[in-house]
């Protein structure tokens, strides 16, 4: 039992930003510090909503929610970064022609993957605020307790982060997420009531804090939600569902603890992100239980620098947007719009043939660092190429229309969403990698 997510298509020959942007990628036991972050201070300031509503579950419920429409949004909007080298970026990038840098200058601006929202016109605007309306009613036309937790989980963590990047890009440019509002509001955006669930008025602070928090006794959750930032957990490019939603997190948390902007040795602490201060509940024993759940994902650079037995501190935290132009639009900021000289490595790749508008300079610096830090990791085998082969078959005829369930079991919303003019499987084939 399937419950399809509308999202109607964005236009006939929309181009796919990615296909166009990445034309080139082919290859293609101590003491405990716990500052409060700024989105836990914002959430402190506002009252929690009435969450029993989303209380009921059915554990043996087979019915899915699919999530597809989101999918293919995430697929032409996001770009795939590298796993850290866990070597910080380190000074400003050298531009030509100007003493003047836009771009991102923190140590992490080369971890977390990115959302083009410079790139993203009015279709892309539009699909993304109708997928968020339809999300944001599906309780209401179902049943929601007739769901899996599963289901449930992915439901939340799809909502949430649609929401984020709605209102980045009702905003965009922007730099410092902790400074923006919600989109019609005066209020920060984590804070502001800005969702209606079930007749439940919501914030994202009330989805991720309040509910998920509560209702999920897995710190594994933390690493579905993505605050539109570079500090936070990435954005995936493919949607969360029931029956993957686990193993997505499981990634998504060797990514972010594998990175710097997770965990990171100074000289006398441990430093991780704030996100363990907010989660400090999935962890009693708050030390051991948090080296503990670090190392079940560390990788042997970062086993090494949790075994020094240095204090934990959970200070790590950055709200610069995680796009790709640190909110630069178009050719403006001087300096040169094509020559971009920047000391990551032997390799070199010109970008120059992407006009500004399209890859302003401060973009150009980033995708520089994607495309050799990937040809590094195909030169060393990390990844590879993997080609498909169509096999002949025996063409039985189309296949028997689906008997459609009536009644409460019947889709609440039953539409297969093209981008465009193609199928998502002939968009996937096009750009596999992203």
């Amino acid at each position: 039992m399937s419950l399809s997510v509308l999202l109607r298509t964005p236009g006939v020959g929309m181009p796919r930003i990615l296909s166009a942007l990445l034309v080139a990628t082919a290859l293609s036991a101590g003491s405990v510090i716990l500052p409060a972050s700024a989105q836990a201070q914002q959430a402190a300031t506002t009252p929690a909503a009435d969450i029993s509503v989303f209380y009921g579950h059915n554990p043996d419920s087979t019915r899915t929610i699919d999530f597809t429409a989101w999918s293919d949004v995430l697929g032409d909007i996001v770009l795939r970064v590298p796993p850290s080298t866990r070597e910080p970026a380190r000074g400003r990038p050298v531009q030509t022609g100007t003493r003047i840098f836009r771009g991102n200058a923190t140590r992490y601006r080369y971890e977390a993957n990115r959302v083009v929202y410079h790139l993203m016109d009015e279709p892309y605007e539009q699909a993304v605020h109708e997928f968020r309306v339809a999300m944001e009613a599906l309780p209401s036309r179902i049943d929601f307790a007739s769901l899996n937790r599963d289901q449930q989980l992915a439901y939340w963590l799809n909502l949430y982060n649609a929401t984020v990047i709605e209102n980045i890009l009702a905003r965009y440019p922007e730099t410092h997420i902790d400074r923006t509002r919600a989109a019609g509001t005066s209020e920060g955006l984590f804070d502001a009531k800005i969702l209606n669930v079930s007749g439940v008025p919501l914030s994202l602070n009330d989805i991720r804090l309040n509910i998920v928090y509560r209702l999920w006794d897995d710190p594994r959750v933390m690493y579905g939600f993505h605050s539109g930032t570079i500090g936070s957990p990435s954005i995936l490019r493919s949607a969360f569902t029931g029956r993957t939603v686990w193993d997505q997190l499981d990634r998504n948390a060797a990514e972010f603890i594998n990175s710097l902007r997770g965990v990171e040795l100074a000289r006398d602490t441990v430093r991780v992100s704030s996100l363990y201060s907010e989660g400090a509940h999935f962890f009693p024993d708050y030390d051991a239980d948090l080296r503990q759940h670090l190392a079940t994902y560390a990788n042997a650079a970062t086993t090494a620098e949790l075994d020094n037995n240095l204090p934990i501190q959970a200070d790590v935290e950055t709200w610069l947007i995680a796009d790709m132009t640190n909110g630069v639009i178009g050719c403006g900021g001087g300096g040169s719009p094509v020559q971009v000289s920047q000391p990551i490595g032997t390799n070199r790749v010109n970008l120059n043939n992407l006009d500004c508008y399209t890859m302003p300079t401060t973009g150009r610096i980033l995708m520089e660092h994607v495309i050799e830090r990937r040809i590094e990791m195909y030169r060393n085998g990390e990844i590879g190429i993997v080609r498909t082969i169509d096999l002949p078959t025996t063409d039985d005829g189309p296949a028997p229309a689906p008997v459609q369930p009536q009644g409460e079991d019947a889709p609440v919303i039953n539409m297969s969403p093209t981008f465009g003019g193609r199928t998502p499987a002939q968009n996937r084939e096009d750009n596999p990698e992203g």
